[in-house]
């Protein structure tokens, strides 16, 4: 009896094998993405903000980018504070959004700035937990900037136009890199 489980495992892994789809075979079909995410990957949202945190900033630190979702919008944002000790006192965001307006989807690029809203700091845990997420720290979901946050961009997503909006978005984030460069 010694041997027992090592024959129900083996009769497992067979069963394993036995239950995978052959060789070759179509993959099964995911679930259509959400028509705020179909806009965000047309718009080659994630690529365009990933290229903005690659980069070294004088007075900055960037983290991100991440994908955001709400129950009636989707975003990708990146999330950068002040260098220095009291630089996490105050954490903005950089993102573009989709949402609806009637029928329509709407692009939204803007900045948003956070307070700290932990009850304490602590620089190591801030420093290993921030580049995950700002969630935590700053208790927000990352969602679209409202009335008094900075807009930078506003249209409305239609497939047609979609490669000027992914140039303006590109405009958006180079205007954005200079000023932080520029410090």
């Amino acid at each position: 009896m010694p041997n027992q489980p090592a024959d129900d495992r083996y009769q497992d892994i067979l069963a394993r094998i036995a239950a995978r789809r052959p060789f070759g075979s179509p993959r099964p079909q995911k679930k259509p993405a959400r028509p705020h995410d179909q806009a965000l990957n047309l718009l080659n949202a994630f690529d365009t903000w990933s290229d903005l945190v690659l980069r070294e900033y004088k007075r900055i630190l960037c983290h991100g980018p991440k994908t955001m979702r709400g129950a009636a919008w989707s975003g990708v944002v990146i999330w950068y504070h002040n260098k220095g000790y009291h630089g996490y006192q105050q954490l903005r965001i950089l993102g573009l959004w989709t949402h609806h307006a009637g029928d329509d989807i709407v692009l939204s690029v803007g900045i948003r700035v956070l307070p700290y809203r932990a009850p304490v700091f602590d620089p190591g845990a801030f420093r290993h937990n921030i580049t995950d997420g700002f969630q935590l720290y700053y208790e927000d979901m990352g969602q679209p900037p409202g009335e008094c946050d900075q807009l930078l961009f506003q249209a409305i997503f239609t497939v047609r136009e979609r490669l000027k909006l992914r140039e303006k978005l590109q405009e958006i984030a180079d205007q954005w890199r200079r000023q932080q460069e520029r410090g």
